[in-house]
């Protein structure tokens, strides 16, 4: 993949998933898998990247009444800490492949099929609230810290399934827990001694602009699913790449 290709394809990634509230790290690692550049080492690198646009994303959706803080701040409670501990694990290049080969599937899964309804919108109290926000801010939260993803991705269709909030709730839901989680990951990951990635700024600019631009569109306009299709084809090859080449 030439670079062009590579910059260019990382820009329209990141304009669709800002369009959805997310960052779009799965999205970078799968391109970057395709391009045959991904390596544990560019994690630090794509969250960099994960937190410029999710955080366009969660100021677009916040101006537009779409975020719920108290629920964010419950689930970002548990996931942040897990976060953190994630990108202070060192993964080997093989059992990173597996993980992230296996988080790109279920991205892919998230992208390919229809978004959940629920019947009737209704969050949870008390313990039964506290309970899922530990299991999801803790297992999602450290899926973030060993990847190098957000882990919004895989929250967001829980949060519709469940029935707490509306696509656009979600959203707005799903930018912040992905921008604290993906900090925190790469504090971890600082800490242990990875740094920025400087042949990767070509791509972390166009994220920049792809991710300002999809973000007003989503914060405003509904996402279009036929991109979202293409994207969950391209993680679903990036995907299986990882886990049989």
């Amino acid at each position: 993949m030439s670079d062009a290709l590579l910059v260019g394809a990382v820009a329209i990634a990141a304009a669709l998933y800002a369009s959805i509230g997310h960052g779009g790290a799965s999205a970078y690692l799968a391109i970057l898998t395709l391009a045959g550049r991904v390596r544990p080492e560019i994690a630090s690198t794509v969250l960099i990247m994960n937190i410029l646009v999710s955080t366009m994303a969660w100021f677009r959706f916040q101006r537009r009444g779409h975020f719920d803080a108290p629920l964010t701040g419950l689930l970002l409670l548990f996931s942040a800490p897990a976060a953190f501990a994630g990108g202070l694990i060192a993964a080997s290049a093989r059992v990173f492949g597996t993980l992230l080969g296996l988080a790109l599937l279920i991205a892919a899964a998230r992208l390919l099929l229809p978004d959940p309804r629920p019947i009737a919108l209704r969050t949870p109290k008390g313990v039964t609230l506290w309970s899922a926000a530990a299991l999801l801010g803790i297992s999602l939260g450290l899926l973030a810290g060993l990847t190098g993803v957000g882990g919004g991705i895989y929250l967001s269709p829980l949060l519709m399934l469940l029935g707490w909030k509306d696509a656009k709730g979600t959203a707005g839901i799903s930018s912040a827990f992905i921008s604290v989680n993906s900090l925190t990951s790469l504090s971890g990951r600082f800490l242990r001694g990875e740094s920025f990635d400087p042949s990767l700024l070509p791509v972390v600019l166009a994220a920049i602009l792809g991710g300002f631009l999809g973000s007003w569109w989503g914060a405003n306009h509904a996402a279009p699913t036929t991109l979202r299709r293409l994207l969950g084809i391209v993680l679903l090859i990036a995907g299986l790449k990882l886990l049989f080449a």
